[in-house]
């Protein structure tokens, strides 16, 4: 579930886009590695915005360095009021930019009508977030794991009980969470005796961050089938 927006530049004398219209004055970017971002890198045609403020889900921004043609930009949800405000700031400088026109979720509208909107979608948020508690503690679905601007966030049983009778505690926690002083620990693979096997590199003077569970890290497939790979 995301709020998917496309943005197209139209007229013959096109102009670049710049990562500060992008960005704005706060906004700060990275790449994914696996399932945590390298912060200040680029992917080759995506990279993931985020307010280091109020960190949330984040969102990618798919285009080529200074392309003239067109944005794509996508926010999963649930986030957080601020970070969709941050979306539809970002939104509103592209087409503010450009001379444009703006597709969301496949449909054609206009800025004003867009931005207009922010209110009731701040209101699905909290929607969305109510119904993936529920569906936690009274249905025995979950836990749900958030691909968040960092690192994923684990939401179990603990965490869906306070949310649900808070709902601003969610956001908060997305923030605290991800705003520790601490690295992800870096998964090196080996072969020992004919079978591969993956380590943890640390560092002794490093807080670390691990996975909940045993797994390989997003987009590793077998290179001969381009079959998942799964780990014991």
């Amino acid at each position: 579930m995301s709020i998917e927006v496309t943005i197209k530049q139209k007229g013959f004398f096109k102009k670049s886009i710049t990562l500060d219209v992008i960005l704005g004055k706060e906004l700060k970017y990275g790449r994914f590695d696996g399932d945590h971002l390298e912060k200040g890198e680029f992917g080759k045609n995506e990279f993931i915005a985020y307010h280091p403020e109020h960190i949330g889900r984040g969102f990618s921004v798919d285009c080529v360095p200074y392309t003239k043609d067109g944005v794509y930009l996508r926010l999963p949800q649930p986030s957080t009021p601020r970070e969709i405000r941050d979306f539809y700031d970002t939104v509103q400088r592209i087409a503010t930019y450009w001379k444009c026109s703006i597709n969301v979720d496949g449909v054609k509208t206009s800025l004003k009508k867009f931005l207009s909107g922010y209110e009731d979608m701040v209101k699905f948020n909290e929607h969305v977030i109510t119904v993936f508690c529920k569906e936690i503690l009274e249905e025995g679905k979950g836990p749900f794991t958030f691909f968040s601007a960092l690192w994923p966030l684990h939401v179990g049983k603990e965490e869906a009980e306070i949310f649900l009778q808070d709902v601003e505690k969610f956001y908060l926690w997305m923030h605290e969470k991800q705003n520790i002083d601490a690295e992800y620990a870096d998964l090196l693979f080996f072969e020992e005796e004919g079978k591969v096997v993956g380590k943890y590199g640390l560092w002794s003077d490093t807080r670390h961050l691990f996975p909940m569970k045993p797994a390989v890290p997003i987009g590793c497939t077998f290179v001969e089938t381009g079959e998942k790979i799964e780990c014991s």
